[in-house]
């Protein structure tokens, strides 16, 4: 079974707005000297800044970026969900209270959570499970291949939802839990807002879900809110109201935290800027886990990667340890396998490459003299410049004429059209699967269909092998696709990366807030401390 997961260039390019540049944000941290605590808001008002606008509209069949999951995972829910606050994948209920999965992982069996309204004050129930998983199919958004695989959706009673899918996928949970995956819709609101687009041009200013809060303001580029829903079935925040002013500049957003003008920041601000709020009396600063990572792949339809003698040469010649400790500091540990962090619980899928600077001194030696060759990294993500700089150094001394080049978000997704177009090799300082599932990781990365395989380094063999993983989720064979890719020297696994969440000091419940698949906060666990 061979299932895309083709993405929308949109999605890194709003993730590439969270990174700015490493000089206005140290002249920011330089200059302000705010340190003192704020005290909380009585209004039970939460602002949370965006760096720059969504970029979609927060509708959950469309959204495919990260910018936005704030809006998105606070108004709607889907049926499972990854737990909160651990560094691993498990699931946890949401709109399902439990579920059982044939042997064959082709039937899903659904118990629903009683007593829950949409926003429109419909009941949920079976129906509309069927309804919001035909709905993101017709929609045909970047995720819609989480539903495309559905065959039909039984609803024997108002609280069973039976899904039966079309071919055996041990990654649909995964798909369901993913924070991209689909989520609950009223059928009543969309029969009502369908108009020509199935309720599309509805869903940019409104919302349809069960969430603790409701979607009231959508000023595109300026500011979007949120009101709670009182009718929530779940826990209750103190917060009312979430204001989310737009920073179209990150030394802006910065100084309005510091002033606490904004309550809280995700994944806003780059590791220059850990200094200045760790350990500080005014802040909390979270480093918490997720399943992002920076990545090295190489590109061989250029002449100096041809080979994979000297693509197995340039990955030996970079020092992982030294990079990410000098680099990306305490939000990143070096990655020891190939897949993200605790994707395969056992390890078999270890990374299995040595550092060894003398293979590809070796290496160079052979090559003509005055040999060149490109580093890029996405032009906004002064981390992966930063990197690229201190490998491009390293092979200069080994006679090879390396330099490190940014490039635009939209020309790197591009790339995957005409790898010649690109560089030699690419940094990417932070990236990541949509869900939990080897699969939904060595799918994206390692097969040329997949989305984020820059350069269409692609092994027949991986791909088969993940396509009959994903049936049974065989851990043994994820484990020998990884091994079988990495050996072909296109790829590397940097690092682990984590979540960076700076909030004012009187803000509590932060990581019982986070999980590790989204990269945002569920606001309604957010709390003032006592």
């Amino acid at each position: 079974m061979k299932l895309s997961l083709t993405r929308k260039r949109a999605r890194a390019a709003i993730a590439a707005l969270a990174i700015v540049p490493l000089l206005a944000l140290a002249a920011c941290s330089s200059s302000s000297s705010s340190t003192a605590a704020k005290p909380a808001p009585t209004d039970g008002v939460l602002t949370v800044g965006l760096l720059g606008d969504i970029g979609q509209p927060p509708d959950p069949d469309v959204y495919y970026a990260n910018n936005g999951l704030a809006i998105v995972l606070n108004t709607y829910e889907g049926l499972v969900q990854y737990t909160n606050n651990i560094d691993h994948v498990d699931y946890a209920p949401r709109l399902a209270t439990s579920w059982t999965i044939s042997p064959d992982n082709t039937v899903f069996t659904f118990t629903l959570r009683s007593g829950v309204t949409f926003h429109d004050g419909t009941p949920f129930n079976s129906a509309a499970v069927k309804a919001s998983f035909d709905r993101r199919t017709a929609v045909g958004g970047g995720a819609s291949y989480m539903t495309a695989g559905i065959a039909s959706v039984a609803t024997p009673d108002d609280l069973t939802a039976v899904v039966t899918l079309s071919a055996p996928n041990s990654a649909f949970l995964d798909y369901l839990a993913s924070p991209f995956g689909p989520k609950m819709e009223s059928p009543t609101g969309l029969a009502a807002n369908a108009g020509s687009d199935n309720a599309q041009t509805y869903l940019q200013t409104h919302d349809l879900g069960t969430g603790p809060y409701t979607l009231t303001d959508a000023e595109v580029g300026t500011k979007y809110g949120l009101t709670q829903y009182d009718k929530y079935w779940g826990t209750i925040s103190p917060f009312t109201t979430v204001e989310l002013p737009v920073y179209n500049d990150a030394s802006a957003l910065q100084l309005a935290i510091d002033s606490g003008d904004v309550s809280v920041s995700v994944a806003n601000l780059p590791s220059t800027s850990l200094s200045k709020y760790e350990n500080n009396a005014g802040f909390n600063s979270d480093l918490l886990p997720t399943l992002q990572s920076a990545l090295i792949t190489t590109n061989p339809s250029k002449s100096f990667f041809a080979t994979k003698e000297a693509r197995q040469a340039f990955m030996s010649s970079i020092d992982q340890a030294k990079l990410v400790s000098q680099v990306l500091g305490d939000r990143s540990e070096p990655a020891t396998t190939l897949y993200a962090k605790g994707m395969i619980t056992d390890g078999s899928d270890k990374q299995n490459i040595t550092y060894d600077p003398t293979v590809m001194a070796s290496y160079a030696k052979t090559l003509p003299s005055g040999t060149s060759m490109v580093l890029g990294y996405a032009s906004d993500n002064t981390n992966a410049m930063a990197m690229a700089n201190i490998v491009a150094a390293n092979l200069q001394a080994d006679g090879i004429q390396a330099t490190a080049q940014g490039f635009p978000t939209s020309e790197v997704f591009g790339w995957a059209n005409d790898p010649t177009q690109g560089p030699d090799a690419f940094i990417d300082g932070n990236n990541g699967p949509d869900g939990g599932s080897p699969y939904m990781w060595g799918h994206v990365f390692w097969d040329k269909t997949g989305g984020i395989n820059y350069f269409l380094c692609d092994d027949p063999s991986t791909d088969a092998d993940l396509n009959q993983a994903v049936q049974t989720g065989d851990t043994a064979l994820y484990a020998k696709a990884a091994q079988t890719y990495s050996a072909t020297g296109c790829y590397m696994n940097l690092s682990y990366n984590k979540d960076w969440v700076v909030s004012q000091k009187w803000v509590a419940g932060v990581a019982e807030a986070h999980n590790l698949g989204a990269n945002e906060l569920d606001f309604s666990k957010l709390t003032i401390a006592k």
